[in-house]
């Protein structure tokens, strides 16, 4: 009998929170609430994990006060779990702010791109952001250092995160909202040792795989959209927020789970050894 394989890392994932200062998001989604309750879905979970990402649009309008109240909701969590939280920019974020008031860094409105090593696996951070606009693309200066990064392979691999994710885009009216570039960034990666790719942007969860890397999209934690037919039009839903554990393996493979982002009654829980694979019975 085969042995189940061990994971040597668990990576949180959240993303498109979309602060606002006022703590609602069009007036009526409370934002700050809605991620907390990520976060919070994440921490119930007990799984244990070795670092949290965020994959971008922290903040709906780029204001100071948004990006404070991120970071008094991910410092509030960090106090309790001790986890490393990791952020890239979205189309809505702004650079100079969130540098300044969300990631204690020099305001400066270059791309917020880093490399952080998280117990042997490499996760590179990359910003997709193009200023003033809505879809994504990378320059040549990032290409250029995402090959020398990725030239070495890593003790246990790399993991790319960013905002928009290089998966085609099933709702019709958000296509022109995609990462351009895509052969380039597809050129930079295959063959190299990234083991999978994090991404957001969407406010829907999906999968696909790109260069033959397998892509996870966590939906927003702010709203939701509705996957409709072809022409379908754009559906903001207030529900089917989740939140994404990545797992690597130590045969190479890596895993996805979602996990809904709060508000959800437990029925009955039963110990593993209890559980016999035929079903769970509900308590009443």
């Amino acid at each position: 009998m085969s042995r189940e394989p061990t994971a040597t890392h668990r990576i949180g994932h959240v993303s498109d929170s979309h602060f606002t200062a006022s703590g609602l998001l069009h007036g009526r989604v409370p934002v700050t609430e809605t991620f907390a309750a990520a976060l919070g879905g994440l921490e119930a979970s007990g799984v244990p994990l070795d670092a949290v990402i965020h994959t971008g649009d922290v903040a709906d309008e780029g204001e100071a006060d948004a990006y404070l109240a991120a970071r008094n909701a991910i410092d509030a969590a960090v106090a309790r779990t001790g986890w490393r939280v990791l952020t890239v920019p979205g189309n809505h974020d702004d650079r100079v702010a969130m540098r300044d008031h969300l990631l204690g860094l020099a305001p400066s409105d270059e791309p917020i791109d880093a490399v952080v090593d998280v117990a042997g696996l490499r996760v590179v951070l990359l910003d997709t952001s193009i200023p003033r606009h809505v879809e994504g693309g990378l320059d040549d200066d990032q290409l250029d250092r995402l090959r020398e990064v990725l030239r070495e392979p890593a003790e246990h691999g790399s993991l790319l995160a960013l905002h928009h994710p290089p998966v085609p885009v099933e709702v019709t009216g958000l296509q022109r909202l995609h990462l351009t570039g895509q052969d380039r960034l597809a050129a930079a990666i295959k063959g190299t040792d990234v083991r999978a790719v994090l991404g957001g942007h969407l406010h829907y969860a999906t999968t696909s795989v790109f260069a033959g890397i397998p892509v996870f999209v966590a939906p927003a934690t702010a709203y939701t959209i509705a996957l409709r037919g072809p022409g379908g039009g754009v559906a903001g839903l207030d529900g089917g927020r989740a939140v994404g554990v990545l797992t690597c393996y130590d045969d190479g493979r890596v895993g996805y789970s979602l996990l809904p982002a709060g508000g959800e009654q437990i029925l009955t829980t039963t110990p593993d050894a209890a559980f016999d694979g035929m079903g769970v019975d509900v308590e009443r």
